[in-house]
Parts: C-alpha cells; sequence; structure tokens
C-alpha cells in the first residue's frame, strides 16, 4: 500500500514502473524502483507516514481521524490521498492523476489518465512487487 510511492512517480513521469519493497521488524520499508531509486519509509503508531529517496525528496502522509491520509511534498503541496475504504489518487510531478484501489487480499490497482496501470502484489514474505 506505502510502498508504491515511487512507482507511481515513474508512471506519472511515463517511465516503466517496477519496483521491490521489503519491510523490517521495526516497520520501516526500503524499496528499489527499475531506475535504481531507492525509497525509505516509516509509518508511526498513529499512521502517519514518512517517505524520502536517495535523491532528497519526501513524502509526509497524515491519517486523519477517519482513516483518511493526505500526503504533501518537500513544498508542501499535496500529492496524494488515500481514504479509509483504500481508494487513492496521486498527482504526479508532470500533473498526470493517478487513482488507485486496493483489494480484500491487499494488491493494488493504479491507473493513470493516459490509461496506464500498475499492479501491486505482496508475496508471503511481505515483498511487494509493482509492475
Amino acid at each position: 500500500l506505502f510502498t508504491l510511492l515511487a512507482s507511481v512517480f515513474s508512471v506519472a513521469n511515463a517511465t516503466p514502473p517496477e519496483m521491490r519493497c521489503q519491510t523490517d521488524s521495526y516497520n520501516n520499508k526500503t524499496c528499489q524502483d527499475n531506475q535504481g531509486n531507492n525509497w525509505f519509509g516509516r509509518t508511526d503508531s498513529s499512521g502517519n507516514e514518512t517517505w524520502r529517496n536517495n535523491k532528497g525528496d519526501t513524502l509526509t502522509g497524515v491519517r486523519d481521524s477517519f482513516g483518511n491520509i493526505t500526503y504533501r511534498d518537500n513544498s508542501g503541496k499535496i500529492r496524494g490521498q488515500e481514504d479509509s475504504f483504500g481508494n487513492k489518487s496521486w498527482s504526479g510531478k508532470n500533473g498526470k492523476v493517478i487513482k488507485g484501489r486496493t483489494d480484500s487480499f491487499g494488491n493494488t490497482g493504479y491507473r493513470d489518465s493516459s490509461g496506464n496501470t500498475i499492479r501491486c502484489y505482496k508475496d508471503s514474505f511481505g515483498t511487494e512487487t509493482c509492475n
């Protein structure tokens, strides 16, 4: 769910999205996309998220009391939102909007305004692969 940030930005910038993520026992997430970008994420006890990549970009996701989360970039601009039903909406760097939905198995599907799609699947070890 939270590990798709780099892929979403890749689709928004028209590059082929694919990435793998791992979560450790301290709830730290590490993801690497097919372009060699690394993203590091952490979810706190309130469900808020902090993400940064190796280029210095950051995203902060704040969860409200209804379970909705809003993601803002370094400048404070809203880049993404997710509601408590698993519906997601992202705005990439070039302005494309990406919408996503998580199914009952925890797999996530995304589609951008040009019709490009990303599917993310988690295996039994917790590794998430998006392509």
